[in-house]
């Protein structure tokens, strides 16, 4: 028997641009309809499908399987492959993946990897003391950095998580906040008066799920744009017209950082968690030769004990339940040691000596 592994197609900002991992993300949550044991994630800078078993194949993705498709899962959990280090956006977003695949129906040692990669990016980030600019905070002081922001009016469309980072970041800034989105409720304004709004202002942030489509023809005249949005929320033909005036998620990014006292002690974190998922899920193997050893058995033992008795007509029905209760002891005696190796088994290496002697 041959137990399944993990596997991780990603496509992360540093290899493949924004474009191309919409474009992935959109065929894989189409995949996702007939195979509901998978899992996607999505952030600001990555787009990663996670399954178990046979691993499709996407040219141009990073594919990765067995113990490093798991210590990828658990890496991005910790957040050692942020841009910034350890960054808490990214360990909900793994949360939210998680949450999302078991409504679908997801494969229990996916799901099993994921909670052990939340279980880890909390402890990695447990009494860091770490004090560094998330992508909110950065696109702001970019923003900043082209127009002084304090006491002067900017636009951030989107009222999502990113997007309440993106106002109370622009606020600690000293700007005059106005938020437009879709939701009435949360937002000041509507995204269409938001667009309009964005040419009379200092600068503008953008979080959105989808295009925003009312900034369409507007280049003229708009001032600095920030857009965390993956894909881009911008018009492609604004982003152009703005040229070094707009800043899009892919230019935040930077590889890993390393080196650092708790980059070590995070990376150790790590290991430890792929080198136990990876015992937990070959312990899992052994449980279904446990089963198998025990159905043989049974099997046998039934078999031998249909035998004797068409061989003995006469025996008294007392005597056959008698025959009958001692088969069944002493099967049960005689697997006892082998069936407790295998509730023991740390890597596997039983259940695969209990399949070859006994042929299962």
């Amino acid at each position: 028997m041959i137990i399944s592994e993990p596997w991780v197609l990603a496509a992360a900002a540093d290899q493949v641009a924004v474009d191309e991992r919409s474009r992935f993300q959109a065929e894989a949550e189409a995949m996702l309809q007939f195979h509901s044991g998978w899992a996607l994630l999505t952030t600001c800078h990555r787009v990663e499908l996670y399954g178990v078993g046979p691993a499709p194949s996407w040219p141009g993705m990073l594919a990765l399987q067995g113990r490093p498709a798991a210590g990828r899962l658990i890496r991005v959990a910790a957040g050692l492959e942020s841009t910034v280090p350890g960054e808490n956006e990214v360990l909900r977003q793994v949360r939210d993946a998680l949450a999302t695949a078991r409504r679908r129906g997801l494969d229990p040692r996916l799901a099993r990897l994921f909670e052990m990669a939340i279980a880890t990016g909390r402890r990695a980030r447990s009494g860091d003391g770490r004090q560094q600019p998330g992508l909110a905070e950065q696109a702001v002081a970019w923003l900043d950095s082209r127009v002084r922001l304090a006491r002067r009016p900017v636009v951030v469309a989107g009222t999502g998580v990113m997007g309440t980072m993106l106002a109370r970041a622009a606020a600690e800034a000293g700007a005059l906040v106005t938020v437009a989105g879709r939701n009435p409720r949360r937002a000041s304004i509507d995204l269409a008066t938001g667009a309009a709004a964005a040419r009379s202002s200092a600068a503008v942030a953008v979080a959105l799920a989808g295009p925003w489509k009312e900034l369409a023809g507007q280049a003229d005249g708009l001032p600095p744009v920030a857009d965390l949005s993956s894909p881009p929320a911008v018009p492609e033909e604004v982003r152009s017209a703005l040229g070094g005036n707009f800043l899009g998620v892919d230019a935040l990014f930077q590889p890993p950082g390393s080196g650092t006292a708790w980059t070590a002690q995070a990376d150790a974190l790590v290991e430890a968690a792929a080198d136990e998922y990876v015992s937990w899920l070959a312990g899992r193997g052994s449980i279904d030769t446990l089963r198998a050893l025990q159905a043989h058995a049974e099997e046998r033992r039934r078999e031998r004990l249909e035998r004797l008795l068409r061989r003995l007509p006469d025996l008294p029905e007392r005597e056959r339940a008698l025959v009958s209760a001692m088969s069944e002891q002493l099967v049960t005696d005689l697997l006892h040691e082998p069936l407790s190796a295998l509730r023991e088994d740390p890597d596997g290496s039983r259940a695969e000596a209990a399949r070859r002697l006994f042929r299962l």
